[in-house]
């Protein structure tokens, strides 16, 4: 039985920036099984260093994430941050600061005021190439 896929937009490295998920960013679109991918509109990103290894989450994988602009506490977002940069990291709301925390013992979490970011979406599958 041939399982449903959706095809997921890739759009770039994680660092793009603001306009990440915009339509002329799309590289290619990705047919991939909808068991990694679940419900949602999607996007697919590849990682650029090395602040979410202990979350393993490496250089140079492929990220889905589903768009939304929300995220509960401890979620893994891709996330805008001031400077036109988008960022992988895990997410806390507390008051009016958004903390953004690597998973690199030696990278320091990001503080902001919560105006400051833009959750783009949510991490739901990691895709890593062995060769």
């Amino acid at each position: 039985e041939r399982r449903p896929t959706k095809h997921v937009p890739l759009v770039g490295d994680v660092a793009a920036g603001v306009n990440v998920l915009a339509q002329e960013n799309v590289e290619e679109l990705v047919p991939l099984p909808m068991d990694f991918t679940g419900d949602g509109e999607l996007f697919m990103l590849r990682v650029r260093g090395e602040s979410m290894i202990d979350a393993g989450i490496l250089d140079g994988d492929y990220v889905v994430c589903r768009q939304q602009t929300t995220a509960n506490n401890g979620d893994i977002v891709v996330a805008g941050i001031p400077g036109d940069e988008a960022t992988i990291k895990t997410f806390t709301k507390s008051g009016n600061k958004v903390t953004l925390t690597p998973s690199n013992s030696t990278m320091k979490p990001m503080v902001f005021d919560s105006g400051e970011v833009s959750v783009y979406g949510k991490l739901v599958t990691v895709l890593r190439r062995l060769s």
